[in-house]
């Protein structure tokens, strides 16, 4: 008897002849009722679809078949005329069990399908069209290619739509498409994470840092959280003993990180940590905290005092703890009582604003804010890179921007004879968005036909008294499924959009011509989405910001904004080390306004008497000119505005010095009459003319 310890089991192998002659030639497994004739001159569309971005970036197998290798298939194996073979790429990063409406690929294959422009399709396998539980979505394709007697291709099978046999086992391959998924995914792969979860194993989620997951499969620790030294030493003595020494302010502590030099943490070489750690990173250096909320994270998840969190549970002791107990619950503690001494103020919704969504952000990682309620909009931004918290703020006007946006729209849109041509053009950018909207329309209505038919069989006594107990629940389950996929889709619906029905729109626009304030802004907002992009603001000075008004249809308004009380008042200790030199070395007049350009004549004064006990230069509070900044002027010159513009919205006098020089004279001006004033680009033949007052 031969030793069967010594004989290596065999692994389980596919039936590769059969795969490989099934995929190079589907024909060759395909027994056919009829000749099959390919309309080989007809257009035919591609279709290709991976289910995530991570995929198409990394699965470039699937990647490159779908988009490469199908279309040679279809030259050489089916000699399909090149010309008419149109792709249908737009769904690479979308899952499958989206469904008509929410895929542009599919929707438009479909559409072309229904148009009578495609009579072929070629995808991979059915999965990549569809993984629709319910079937809806596949029942509407399958019925559209029958009508149009269209052959759909794919890599094991060719379906002839109009012969009942392939409809019904399209339909089913779908159908197996999504309970493969279900098994992999739902049945197999999910379970099998969850248990391990509550297990206290690592689930791949983000890692923390101060922990990293153990690897070694003949450890105790095997899959789970294990401190690593060199990180966990600074989180318990830098961050939590730290606050702790702060009295709980998370805020100074904060501040303290943010001065440090360098990284809060040094680089640990492993991909998995490196791709799961959410901090900043600087590769092959190490990594910095980036932003406040990440901080109190850290200071308020218990996963460093050894407790495992997953779903709604937690399991204390489940690892190693980095920071003890006591340090743990003084430091909530602390937390705590700070967070009740905060009163934080309610939100005020009683205020509207038709800028809400129109403001564009001027530059990557800055925060723009609207508030109705204070009137303002404003921008908040960070000015370093170690900066874990908005340090800057600019803040304009909301109704000085308001009436900038009145106007041009007005001008734009309201004033012009063509402005119904205008609302059917604008209407006409977001057809296939209401086309899209149909669709989900269409398969709410199939689905509600479905859930309405199985509660009237279980509402039946006659039909409910032949089902079995596990048929009755196996309809109520397909109802709450249906209901769900009801409610998920209703909730597309609900997404803001920017098209309106055209007879709206005009009926809309007409209200506004006749009184801009008959309509509330949230409907004045809507119709201005139609035609506008957005408005993108700038703060360029202390007095002035740069604007502009991106339209759909026209070339952008620009232009700038005068404010008449300044913002920019942020003195920094190099403004100040630079103020000190100019008064040691008695610098003119003109030197010290170009070598704090962001600063007025009368600032400076003030700030001088401030910190050197005395006036560096006069305060000339009488003058105009002495209450603008070098980088006012800059930008006045830059849009080719004069002071005499500034000097009538001010309404300023002329005046004569000793000397004989003329000036700007604010002495008989009251502070309570001036205004913003806001100057267009090339309104007038090129010229700028201030249009409101």
């Amino acid at each position: 008897m031969l030793n069967q310890r010594n004989v290596k089991p065999k692994k389980k192998r596919l039936n590769e002849g059969n795969i490989f002659v099934t995929m190079a030639n589907p024909l060759a497994v395909y027994q056919m009722a009829q000749p099959l004739i390919l309309p080989v001159n007809d257009p035919l569309g591609l279709y290709g679809r991976q289910s995530s971005l991570f995929q198409f970036q990394n699965n470039t197998d699937s990647r490159d078949y779908q988009i490469e290798e199908q279309r040679k298939i279809l030259v050489l194996q089916y000699n399909w005329n090149n010309d008419v073979i149109f792709e249908y790429f737009e769904d690479f990063g979308e899952s499958g069990t989206l469904g008509i409406g929410e895929r542009v690929g599919v929707t438009r294959l479909l559409e072309d399908i229904q148009n009578g422009f495609i009579k072929a399709v070629y995808v991979f396998l059915v999965d990549r069209l569809f993984r629709d539980k319910l079937l809806e979505n596949v029942i509407r394709f399958a019925k559209a290619c029958y009508e149009k007697k269209i052959i759909i291709i794919t890599s094991c099978y060719i379906y002839r739509m109009w012969i009942p046999e392939d409809y019904e086992k399209f339909i089913d391959d779908c159908k197996l498409a999504w309970k493969a998924l279900d098994l992999q995914l739902n049945k197999r792969m999910l379970p099998m994470r969850v248990f391990a979860s509550h297990s206290g194993k690592y689930d791949s989620r983000t890692l923390n840092i101060g922990y990293t997951v153990d690897r070694d499969k003949h450890s105790l620790t095997y899959k789970r959280y294990v401190p690593l030294p060199k990180h966990a030493e600074i989180v318990n003595e830098k961050i939590f003993l730290r606050l702790i020494d702060h009295g709980g302010d998370a805020f100074d502590l904060m501040h303290e990180l943010e001065q440090q030099e360098g990284v809060h943490f040094p680089w640990h070489d492993d991909p998995l940590f490196n791709n799961k750690i959410e901090l900043l990173k600087v590769p092959g250096v190490g990594y910095r905290i980036g932003t406040y909320t990440t901080l109190l994270h850290i200071l308020r998840n218990p996963v460093y005092i050894g407790t495992w969190k997953t779903g709604n549970k937690e399991y204390p002791g489940s690892h190693e703890a980095i920071v003890t107990r006591q340090t743990w619950d003084a430091v909530q503690y602390l937390l705590d009582r700070r967070q009740e001494s905060i009163h934080p103020h309610p939100r005020n919704h009683r205020y509207d604003t038709l800028l809400k969504g129109l403001i564009l952000r001027p530059f990557p990682g800055c925060i723009v804010s609207v508030s109705p309620h204070n009137r303002e909009i404003s921008l908040a931004w960070k000015d370093g890179e170690n900066r874990m918290h908005p340090n800057r703020r600019d803040i304009i006007p909301l109704q000085t921007v308001e009436t900038m946006f009145q106007d041009v729209f007005t001008r734009r849109v309201l004033l012009d004879d063509k402005c119904h041509q205008y609302a059917q053009a604008a209407s006409s950018l977001y057809e296939q968005e209401a086309k899209d909207r149909e669709h989900i329309k269409e398969t709410i209505i199939g689905l509600e036909a479905r859930r309405r038919a199985i509660l009237d069989d279980l509402e039946n006594p006659k039909m409910r008294k032949k089902m079995s107990e596990r048929t009755i629940e196996e309809k109520y389950q397909k109802v709450g499924e249906i209901e769900g996929e009801v409610a998920r889709l209703n909730a597309v619906l609900n997404r803001p959009t920017k098209y309106i029905p055209l007879p709206d729109l005009i009926s809309l626009i007409e209200q506004l011509r006749a009184n801009w304030d008959s309509l509330p802004p949230a409907k004045i907002r809507d119709v201005a989405l139609v035609f506008c992009n957005g408005i993108l603001l700038t703060p360029r000075s202390n007095h002035t910001w740069s604007f502009e008004v991106q339209w759909e249809l026209w070339a952008n308004d620009s232009g700038i904004i005068w404010l008449n009380v300044g913002d920019k008042y942020h003195w920094f200790d190099e403004d100040i080390a630079t103020l000190h030199d100019l008064a040691d070395c008695e610098a003119p007049l003109e030197e010290v306004l170009s070598a704090l350009p962001k600063f007025s004549q009368t600032a400076i004064s003030n700030m001088s008497l401030r910190e050197c006990g005395k006036r560096t230069v006069p305060k000339g509070s009488h003058r105009l000119d002495a209450y603008m900044t070098r980088e006012d002027m800059r930008i006045l010159e830059e849009y080719g505005v004069g002071i005499e513009q500034i000097a009538n919205m001010r309404g300023a006098v002329k005046a004569r010095e000793f000397s004989g020089q003329e000036y700007w004279s604010l002495a008989y001006t009251k502070r309570n009459e001036c205004h913003d004033t806001i100057f267009f680009v090339d309104r007038d033949s090129g010229t700028n003319q201030e249009v409101i007052r």
